[in-house]
């Protein structure tokens, strides 16, 4: 018979903890070994009324910060000698939301985007639907302030916008030992909002997150390797698009001015998907035991068509699955076909215009080439879409078949080495995974 005369109470205790976190971990909610990983930082918060707390910053799991991308400021001078991140939409004049964690900041500051005291209003003709709505205030006004953000991040570029509101962990570290102490969490608000009577002042926030250590290295514009790919920049028909992996954003692919190679840029160090137009043709980088018509491609494809949303006419291309099939990574191609062009047209014409009738006043459909993520319940099959993101949006017009695309070993795999992006099917090249 086995004794416990060396085991004492306390290592009981561990090992019973160490078996509740096991039986925690199997019943962990579909999708979670996706976003295992936790990003920390050692840092500095320094909050609005003076106070600063030093230790390690890390956001909750899973999560990100997610920045509306503010218009340039010329009036702002703080940003004047720094690169900003380059993208698809801006160079199409719009803005675009965007995610990252801590990993790649260097520094964020938050400073006032609008001040105002409102006070609070009641409605007093809500029942009477034939008058306008009218507010009565009432009180004393309260602040409001709106934050915008001024990110460096460790490429060395810089970005403003606004933060969506996002909680961050702080272990506060003991000044004279070293030793982590307490954990505090702060709010990052896209919002303050105070009492009435308040002033501006009295709104405790974060002003400014300072990394202490390095965090991840990335670089600004990656050269493009393509080991076994022909891009002909000479065709202006030709293009190469990419998705960042991490969070399916649209990346700006171009070739440099100065020394004509392709590159890749602002990507914050993730990996990209790559897909390229070729003699008038969209091809993706893919694997081609992807495109195998197996259980769970059709599974991924049933998932697929029962999706409902504005293109109704959807093509399953290609899986990737990881984490025993756990997380799948599907390439699509939509259409829109609409349902009643006759009643689309009228409507179009009624609004004055609109994004499905072409500047010669006919209508138009479009089509897409993109990647959608699933997350599957391997003991019940189920699956579930949780993220998607598009290479391009096309306009056809509505007599127009839609456009085959097709699957290129030339642009898989791709693998971050030494700050280039090596693409090819003869890449023998160890690196970032891709």
């Amino acid at each position: 018979m086995k004794t416990k005369r060396h085991t004492s109470p306390w290592a009981l205790g561990r090992w019973k903890l160490l078996s509740v976190l096991i039986a925690l971990a199997a019943v962990a909610p579909l999708g979670q070994g996706a976003v295992s990983k936790a990003h920390k930082r050692h840092a500095i918060v320094y909050m609005s009324d003076g106070t600063s707390y030093e230790g390690i910053v890390q956001l909750s799991m899973g999560k990100d910060f997610s920045m509306l991308r503010l218009p340039p400021n010329p009036s702002d001078k703080s940003t004047d000698n720094a690169p900003r991140i380059k993208d698809v939409k801006r160079h199409t004049g719009r803005n675009k939301i965007f995610t990252f964690n801590v990993n790649v900041v260097k520094e964020m500051t938050f400073s006032p985007r609008k001040t105002e005291y409102p006070k609070k209003f009641v409605i007093i003709n809500m029942s009477n639907k034939n008058e306008k709505v009218e507010k009565k205030r009432f009180g004393l006004p309260y602040p409001v302030l709106k934050p915008k953000c001024t990110v460096v991040f460790n490429s060395g570029e810089t970005e403003v916008g606004v933060i969506r509101s996002r909680a961050m962990y702080i272990q506060i570290k003991d000044p004279d030992t070293g030793m982590l102490m307490s954990t505090k969490k702060v709010v990052i608000r896209s919002k303050y909002s105070g009492e009435p009577g308040q002033s501006i002042d009295d709104l405790v926030r974060v002003k400014r997150i300072k990394m202490l250590d390095e965090g991840d290295k990335i670089t600004r514009n990656m050269e493009i390797d393509f080991r076994s790919f022909k891009w002909d920049s000479t065709d202006s028909d030709n293009r190469v698009l990419a998705l960042s992996k991490g969070t399916l954003s649209r990346v700006l692919v171009d070739r440099d001015a100065d020394d004509k190679k392709v590159r890749v840029h602002s990507t914050l160090g993730e990996n990209v998907y790559l897909a390229a137009k070729v003699k008038g043709k969209w091809v993706a980088g893919w694997p081609a035991e992807g495109t195998k018509r197996t259980k769970l491609f059709t599974s991924v494809e049933t998932e697929l068509l029962k999706v409902n949303d504005y293109y109704n006419e959807k093509k399953l291309l290609g899986i990737i699955s990881t984490n025993r099939d756990r997380d799948i990574t599907a390439l699509v191609r939509l259409r829109r076909d609409i349902p009643n062009p006759e009643f689309a047209l009228k409507w179009a014409k009624a609004v004055g215009g609109g994004f499905e009738m072409g500047a010669d006043g006919k209508l138009a459909e479009f089509y897409r080439l993109g990647i959608w993520r699933f997350v599957r319940d391997n003991k019940t099959g189920k699956i579930a879409l949780v993220d998607r993101g598009s290479f391009m949006r096309i306009k056809i017009d509505l007599e127009d078949k839609t456009p085959e695309i097709g699957i290129c070993p030339d642009l898989w795999p791709a693998v971050i080495k030494d700050g280039k992006l090596i693409v090819g099917n003869n890449n023998n090249t160890k690196g970032s995974p891709s």
